[in-house]
């Protein structure tokens, strides 16, 4: 019974990426479903299909016939944010971090500025009234990657006031920018980086294995090689001069050494999913038996609605109108997007997590068909998992 409902939803899985290769949302994806069996055991489905490169931009007969497999890893993109605000909250119910603190108090150069002015909360739930976004790669006077580079792009973040913040701090303004702050909040306050946290906070207790979720910067030789095998490409870029892959897609975080708290990591989508699970079990208290990666308390502050729209602490909650997750997901989704052509969505009512990853941005971020096609497949994957 368990083994034929994994295989009908694996199989409209398949059938579902396969239809958005034929229909260039991508050339490849993969996806990953976490589900409550009947039982009360919580089953896992993987699927994938298409091209790991787009023939287009392969350099060669062998990369033109690479085929995406269900542990291919993708470039997160913004799904890095949610893995990032769960280490930060790991380290605040340790005591290692304080939710109040702001960047003034450890950088005397962003003092007065809107970013060093903010708690992490308000950089974390996109309401410090910084701008979303800025295009800091292309002003640094520093060789990109260094320290000095790096402190240049938080210091210039932070200052980065959004024209909306006259509305008050309540105000959702999503922003990477604040991610940016936010991230150099965390490594300083700790002394440690990211992709040490990473590993510590998230991997190991998991039990995920190192290419499941990464910063292929902090690799050794052999895994870089392994993720070199594995990696979907991103886009042919300008600014690069190259089809990038296996590095960081983001122009910002690149400059910043390709390690940031608003994009940098790649996954799998099992390892996604397995982050989804651990949080969404979590926030709804089913952790009997286990050791909870957050405590219910914790969740249940982060991810409770805020004024000023539908950001939450590290996650996103499934807007009304049009959302991505589609319609059978329930008014309490949360989640996340990424640019790349990457999703996460929690159910706590149907207790499924839903797991896609793809490059649509490959060869060019001007394919924009994943909007059309991400709520069809979450609401064909929930039709799935209801009637078998």
């Amino acid at each position: 019974m368990v083994s034929s409902r994994r295989e009908r939803v694996r199989t409209e899985a398949v059938r579902l990426l396969s239809a958005g290769v034929t229909g260039h949302v991508f050339p490849g994806a993969a996806a990953g479903l976490s589900f409550r069996a009947p039982d009360g055991s919580v089953d896992f489905v993987s699927a994938s299909a298409g091209m790991l490169i787009a023939p287009a931009v392969a350099a060669s007969g062998s990369d033109r016939n690479k085929l995406v497999a269900d542990d291919s890893i993708y470039d997160l993109a913004s799904l890095t944010k949610p893995v990032f605000a769960t280490i930060c909250l790991r380290l605040v119910e340790r005591g290692a971090l304080s939710l109040d603190l702001r960047a003034e108090q450890l950088v005397a150069d962003v003092r007065g500025t809107p970013g060093g002015s903010a708690t992490l909360e308000q950089l974390l739930c996109h309401r410090a009234g910084i701008a979303a976004w800025g295009g800091l790669y292309l002003d640094v006077p520093h060789d990109l990657g260094t320290t000095a580079a790096r402190r240049w792009i938080f210091t210039e973040a932070a200052r980065r006031a959004e024209e909306t913040s006259r509305r008050g701090p309540s105000t959702s303004v999503y922003s990477d920018l604040g991610y940016i702050v936010a991230a150099e909040i965390v490594t300083r306050a700790t002394g440690r980086d990211l992709a040490s946290h990473l590993a510590k906070e998230i991997s190991e207790p998991l039990g995920l294995k190192p290419l499941e979720l990464c910063y292929p910067p902090a690799l050794g030789p052999e895994l870089q090689r392994e993720l070199g095998k594995r990696v979907a490409p991103t886009e042919r870029d300008e600014w690069r001069g190259r089809l990038v892959r296996g590095e960081v897609h983001d122009e910002n975080c690149a400059a910043l050494g390709g390690i940031s708290g608003h994009a940098g990591m790649f996954g799998t989508a099992r390892g996604m999913a397995v982050l989804g699970r651990a949080v969404l079990d979590a926030a709804t208290g089913r952790t009997k038996g286990t050791t909870p990666i957050l405590s219910e308390a914790t969740m249940k502050a982060a991810l409770g609605p805020r004024d000023g729209g539908t950001h939450r602490l590290g996650w996103d909650g499934k807007s009304a109108i049009d959302s991505s997750a589609g319609k059978r997901m329930s008014p309490q989704t949360f989640g996340h997007l990424g640019f790349t052509g990457t999703s996460i969505w929690c159910d706590p009512v149907a207790d499924v997590v839903i797991v896609l990853l793809s490059n649509r941005v490959c060869p060019s971020r001007a394919n924009e068909k994943i909007k059309g096609f991400r709520p069809a497949f979450h609401d064909a994957m929930m039709a799935a998992l209801t009637q078998a």
